[in-house]
């Protein structure tokens, strides 16, 4: 298949430094990583998966991290999140069944219309005749979804279903570590202590921080220290994209 105009514009790029093997590691996601890892393999349990969690636990990192298996694999993807205002009708899931592997964000926020709903259907019942895997992913289990169509909500919730859990306070000090790490920075024990208590304790945005502060350590020249963490922080505070 190649793919619609409208169906490339939509299809997620991804930076290199994305992948499964880079999202924390840890007690809390030792199990959802497992399941994701085996099933971008041929001899998956399952080719449906809806992975949900609360925001900011790394579920679209995980499912960009997906995205860049089926990459490495050589294999046909297709890539879109529901938060996309781009994303106008449900033509867009056109014969998406010829793709190996349909990776969906924030499904949560599909249009509530009997037209997505049956195209979401159709496209999976195609799907299990191709044998094309679905990755859906929402801040909602599948059952609390707002879908009227009944058919729809029955295949959802067929499909295997993939917690991101919430990480405790200990495990995203080791997040901040293991991302530091990976990125050469010195992360001094006084600088974690100081983004764990006055930023936000999302993982996400704690992720996100230590990407900002490399590049702002970098050009201010300075070592990351609470001082630094601070300028930065009330930099994003005037400046007028915040």
């Amino acid at each position: 298949m190649v793919m619609k105009p409208e169906q490339l514009h939509l299809n997620v790029q991804l930076d290199d430094v994305i992948s499964l093997d880079r999202f924390i590691n840890c007690e809390s996601t030792k199990e959802c990583l497992k399941i994701l890892k085996k099933s971008v393999e041929d001899d998956s349990i399952s080719n449906f998966y809806f992975i949900w969690g609360n925001k900011g636990v790394g579920k679209s990192y995980l499912m960009k991290g997906l995205h860049r298996e089926f990459i490495n694999k050589e294999m046909k993807t297709f890539h879109f999140s529901f938060e996309d205002e781009r994303v106008s009708g449900p033509e867009i899931l056109q014969n998406l069944e010829s793709m190996d592997a349909i990776i969906i964000e924030d499904f949560e926020s599909m249009i509530s219309s009997e037209e997505w709903e049956v195209a979401v259907f159709n496209l999976i019942n195609a799907c299990f005749l191709s044998k094309t895997k679905i990755y859906i992913s929402s801040k909602t289990v599948s059952k609390d979804l707002e879908i009227d169509l009944v058919d729809l909500m029955s295949r959802l919730s067929s499909f295997t279903g993939v917690e991101v859990p919430e990480i405790s306070e200990e495990e995203k000090i080791e997040a901040l570590k293991q991302s530091a790490t990976r990125k050469g920075i010195e992360l001094e024990e006084r600088a974690i202590k100081y983004i764990i208590n006055y930023t936000s304790r999302n993982l996400s945005d704690l992720l996100k921080l230590i990407n900002e502060l490399d590049s702002f350590s970098l050009q201010m020249k300075k070592k990351i220290t609470p001082v630094l963490i601070k300028k930065l922080l009330d930099s994003r505070l005037s400046s007028p994209h915040t």
